[in-house]
């Protein structure tokens, strides 16, 4: 008879485990429980890329393969502004017709 109270018992734990495992299952599923999923997920903090703005996109963006060119070309655009920028002094200024134009002392008269 103990032998049977020992299988009685080990099969009663196994269903309740099994129980416990479908309650578990059957929790993920549903429409309530995709809500409370993506409140955790909202909740988390962490932001996808569309809430994303400004450097931490850029940021972002610049890690996928895919955009990687445009990054090179974009990295060398803004370099080769910043150098030429850079070497734009007040002598270039004074001799820049443009410059002297619209933000000097106005060699022409005011703006066309």
């Amino acid at each position: 008879m103990s032998n049977d109270a020992a299988k009685y018992e080990e099969v009663t734990n196994y269903f309740k485990e099994r129980m416990a495992q479908s309650k578990k299952i059957a929790a993920t599923r549903g429409k309530e429980a995709r809500i409370q999923a993506h409140a955790a997920k909202m909740a988390s903090g962490t932001k996808t890329w569309r809430q994303m703005k400004g450097l931490p996109l850029m940021a972002h963006e610049m890690g996928h393969i895919g955009n990687r060119p445009f990054m090179i070309g974009f990295a060398s655009f803004t370099a080769l502004c910043l150098y030429a920028q850079s070497k734009f002094s007040d002598e270039a200024k004074a001799e820049s017709e443009y410059w002297s134009t619209f933000h000097g002392t106005g060699k022409k008269d005011a703006h066309h």
